[in-house]
C-alpha cells in the first residue's frame, strides 16, 4: 500500500513551521484516521522518515502495511503527507506482521531480542479495529509464554571487581581475521585446569581441540542453551555429552540458570548466560564478544591463507583479548566457579528439551570484501584493566557511563544492536543513561561513530533518533557484526559480551574489560575504522 508517484497530496505542506512534537503527530493520526485506515494497513505511529533506505531525520507518520504496492487500487492510496508531515509507508517483515496481528503467536516463538528477529516495540503504535477506530497495538512479552520456574536472587562472588594496574602481557585479536588461530594455542597450552563460562559451544573444531588438549585435565564449564546457531556443527547438549565421554569425571559442568534453559530448574538470568570467558591454570584469561561457534570463531586464517579472505565475508566481527595476569584471572574465576556452584544446585535430569528456540536469520546480502586483515598484536607493559560483570550492581553501567563521559576527542561504538527499553522505568534507567551519554558526547562535538549489525532495523534506529542520537550522520550498518566494543580517545577500549539492551547491560550474565593503554586503543580503533570505511553502509532493513 503506497501513494502513486503522481498522486496529489491531501493538504498543502506548511512552510516555515517548526517540526511538530510526537504528541502533535499523534494528534494528526487521530484527526486523520479515516484517511489512514486503508485496506492492508497494519499500524500507524509517530516516527521518522526513511528515504533511499536511510533516515532523513525528519519526523513522519509511519504506516506499516502488509504489502507495499506501487499502484494501489483507486481510493485506497495513503496520503503522501498530512499537514506537511510525510506519511512513510513500510512493508512489515513476516515477524512484524505476526507481532501486530497475532501477538500471542509471536510471543510463543520466544524471540527475546533483535538478533532473534524481535521487531521494536512502540508504546505509541496503533492498529485499526474492524470499525476503523484506532486502538493501541497489543504486545505480549515472550517470557510470558515460557514454562513457569522459580526465580532466584542473584548473588555474585565476594571478590571485589576492582581495577588492576600491573605489568602484564595482552594478546589482542579479532574475528574473522585471527580469532581461532589465537584461541587455539591458548586452549592447547592449558597445563592443569580450564574454567569456562559460555553462551554457546557448537563448533566441532573447537570441541576437537578441547578434547585433545584437556584429556586428563580439569574442565569446569557453565553453559547456556540458546537457539542453535545456523552454523552449528552440533547442539550444545551434544558438545557436553562428547566432552563427558572424553574427559569423564574431569568435566564439571552445569547448565546456566536462564529462564529459557530447559535443563535449569530455576532461573537468575532472564534471557541469557551470555558470558564468554575462559580462565587457564589460574593465571591467564581469554575474554571475548564471541562464542565458541563457527560464526564467531571460524576455522580460517585469512592473514596467512589468502584463499580464506572470501570465506571471512560470511563470518562475524568479534573482538577478543587474552590477559596474562593472575590477579585478573582470579577475579573472573571466582565468579565463574560461584556461578557453577549455584547452578549445580538447580539442574533438571536429562529429558527431551522440547522445541528449540528460534535461531537468528542470516543476512540477505554478504558483507563486502575486507580491505585488509589484522594479525594478533601483543602488548607487554604497564596496563590498567577494569573487570566488568553483569548483573552485578553498580559495575558495568557505572563504569561504562564514566568511560563514555570521559571521551574528549572520539567515541566509537560497534555493537550487534542497541535496543532501547520497551518500557522505560527506574529499573532500566542506568541503561537509558548510557544512550543519553552518547547523545551528549555528540552534542559536545566529539567525533562519535556507531556501527551496528543488520539486526538494527529501521524502527530501532528511529528509537535512537528520538532519544537524541544523530542516526543520520553518525551511524552505519554492517552485516555480521557480533561485537560489543567501545573506543574512547587514543587511550581506552572496552572489550565485552554485553549487548546494549536492558537485559544485556543490567540483567543477564555478561563480562567485559576496560583496557587503558594507547596501543590497545589504537589496535581496535584501526579495526573499527577499517569496518567503518569498507564494510559498513547507510542502508537499513525494515522491521
Amino acid at each position: 500500500m503506497t501513494t502513486p508517484p503522481d498522486a496529489a497530496p491531501t493538504t498543502t505542506p506548511s512552510i516555515g513551521m517548526p517540526e511538530p512534537s510526537t504528541a502533535g503527530i499523534e494528534h494528526l493520526i487521530t484527526a486523520h484516521q479515516r484517511e489512514l485506515a486503508q485496506p492492508g494497513v497494519l499500524s500507524v505511529r509517530p516516527g521518522y522518515e526513511i528515504t533511499d533506505g536511510w533516515l532523513t531525520g525528519r519526523k513522519a507518520i509511519v504506516a506499516t502495511v502488509a504489502a507495499k504496492l506501487a499502484d494501489p487500487p483507486t481510493g485506497q492510496a495513503l496520503p503522501e503527507q498530512i499537514d506537511g508531515i510525510p506519511v512513510d509507508v513500510r512493508q512489515a517483515s513476516p515477524l512484524k506482521r505476526l507481532a501486530l496481528t497475532n501477538p500471542e503467536a509471536f510471543a510463543a516463538q520466544h524471540r527475546f531480542a533483535p538478533n532473534h528477529g524481535a521487531p521494536p516495540v512502540f508504546g505509541d503504535e496503533h492498529v485499526f479495529t474492524t470499525t476503523g477506530a484506532l486502538t493501541a497495538a497489543a504486545a505480549v512479552h515472550p517470557a510470558a509464554r515460557l514454562p513457569h520456574k522459580p526465580s532466584l536472587i542473584y548473588t555474585g562472588a565476594t571478590t571485589p571487581l576492582t581495577s588492576v594496574t600491573a605489568h602484564m602481557t595482552l594478546q589482542l585479536s579479532a574475528s574473522p581475521d585471527n580469532g581461532w588461530p589465537t584461541l587455539r594455542p591458548f586452549l592447547q597450552n592449558t597445563q592443569a585446569e580450564l574454567t569456562v563460562g559460555l553462551y554457546d559451544f557448537t563448533s566441532a573444531h573447537i570441541l576437537t581441540t578441547v578434547q585433545a588438549a584437556l584429556t586428563g585435565k580439569t574442565v569446569q564449564l557453565v553453559l547456556d542453551h540458546p537457539a542453535q546457531n545456523p552454523t552449528a556443527d552440533q547442539t550444545d547438549e551434544t558438545t557436553v555429552a562428547d566432552l563427558r565421554a572424553k574427559l569423564g569425571d574431569h568435566l564439571i559442568q552445569a547448565w546456566a540458570l536462564t529462564r529459557t534453559d530447559p535443563f535449569a530448574a530455576a532461573w537468575i538470568y532472564p534471557s541469557a548466560y551470555h558470558i564468554k570467558v575462559a580462565v587457564q591454570d589460574h593465571q591467564r584469561l581469554w575474554l571475548s564478544s564471541g562464542n565458541w561457534n563457527n560464526a564467531n570463531q571460524p576455522d580460517i586464517n585469512p592473514i596467512t591463507t589468502p584463499t580464506d579472505a572470501d570465506a571471512a565475508r560470511d563470518h562475524d566481527r568479534d573482538w577478543h583479548v587474552i590477559i596474562d595476569n593472575p590477579q585478573l584471572a582470579a577475579i573472573f574465576e571466582a565468579y565463574l566457579t560461584h556461578d557453577l556452584d549455584v547452578a549445580a544446585q538447580h539442574q533438571l535430569p536429562a529429558h527431551d528439551p522440547g522445541a528449540p528456540l528460534q535461531p537468528p536469520d542470516p543476512p540477505s546480502t554478504r558483507t563486502p570484501a575486507f580491505a585488509r586483515f589484522f594479525p594478533t598484536t601483543t602488548i607487554t607493559d604497564q596496563v590498567t584493566i577494569t573487570p566488568l560483570l553483569t548483573p552485578d550492581p553498580h559495575n558495568y553501567a557505572d563504569a561504562v557511563l564514566a568511560l563514555i563521559n570521559s571521551a574528549t576527542t572520539r567515541l566509537y561504538l560497534q555493537y550487534q544492536y542497541i535496543e532501547p527499553p520497551k518500557t522505560p522505568s527506574a529499573d532500566n534507567q542506568p541503561f537509558q543513561d548510557l544512550i543519553a551519554a552518547v547523545a551528549a558526547r555528540q552534542q559536545a562535538g566529539i567525533d562519535v561513530k556507531i556501527i551496528m549489525s543488520e539486526f538494527e532495523t529501521a524502527g530501532y534506529l528511529e528509537q535512537l533518533q528520538a532519544l537524541g542520537i544523530d542516526v543520520v550522520n553518525t551511524v552505519k550498518i554492517q552485516n555480521n557484526v557480533h561485537n560489543k566494543g567501545i573506543i574512547v580517545d587514543d587511550t581506552t577500549v572496552l572489550v565485552s559480551s554485553q549487548n546494549w539492551s536492558a537485559a544485556g547491560t543490567l540483567q543477564n550474565r555478561d563480562a567485559g574489560v576496560i583496557i587503558t593503554h594507547p596501543d590497545a586503543a589504537t589496535y581496535y580503533a584501526n579495526l573499527f575504522l577499517h569496518d567503518w570505511n569498507n564494510l559498513a553502509t547507510r542502508k537499513v532493513g525494515d522491521d
